[in-house]
C-alpha cells in the first residue's frame, strides 16, 4: 500500500511512452513526411526522443548539475525523488503538447476536407515536439 501513491505517479508517465510509441505514428501517416524529395518513414519517429536525448545529456551534465551542485549544497546536484518529479512533470508538459500537435492536425484535417486523398498538407515535423 506504500508503493501505491508511486505507482500511481508514473501513470502519465506510461501515457506518454505509449503514446510516442503508437499514436504519434498514426498521427504522422496522416501528415506530409516529404523532406525535399527525401520521404521520412512515419515508423522512424521514435528516433526523434533518442536524438534529443543525446543531445541534451552533454548539456545536463555540465551545465545543469554543476549549477545545481552550487545552488543545492547535493553532490548530485538534486536528489533521485526530485529528479524524478521533474521528469513526471515533463511528461505531463509533453502530453499537453501533444494535445496541442493533434488539435492542429484535427483543424488542417477539417479545413482539407474529410474525403481528400493523401496527406494533410502539414509536416509531420509537428509530431517530434511531443
Amino acid at each position: 500500500m506504500k508503493l501505491l501513491p508511486i505507482f500511481t505517479s508514473t501513470i502519465m508517465l506510461s501515457c506518454c511512452l505509449a503514446q510516442l510509441s503508437t499514436f504519434s505514428v498514426q498521427q504522422a501517416e496522416t501528415m506530409d513526411t516529404c523532406v525535399g524529395r527525401l520521404t521520412i518513414p512515419s515508423a522512424s519517429l521514435p528516433v526523434f526522443p533518442v536524438v534529443f536525448i543525446m543531445a541534451i545529456a552533454p548539456l545536463y551534465d555540465h551545465t545543469i548539475v554543476p549549477l545545481a551542485r552550487r545552488a543545492m549544497g547535493n553532490e548530485t546536484g538534486i536528489t533521485h525523488l526530485q529528479r524524478i518529479g521533474f521528469e513526471l512533470v515533463l511528461s505531463v508538459v509533453a502530453m499537453a503538447v501533444a494535445a496541442v500537435v493533434e488539435a492542429k492536425r484535427k483543424q488542417v484535417a477539417r479545413q482539407v476536407g474529410e474525403g481528400s486523398e493523401g496527406p494533410l498538407p502539414i509536416t509531420f515535423f509537428w509530431v517530434p515536439f511531443q
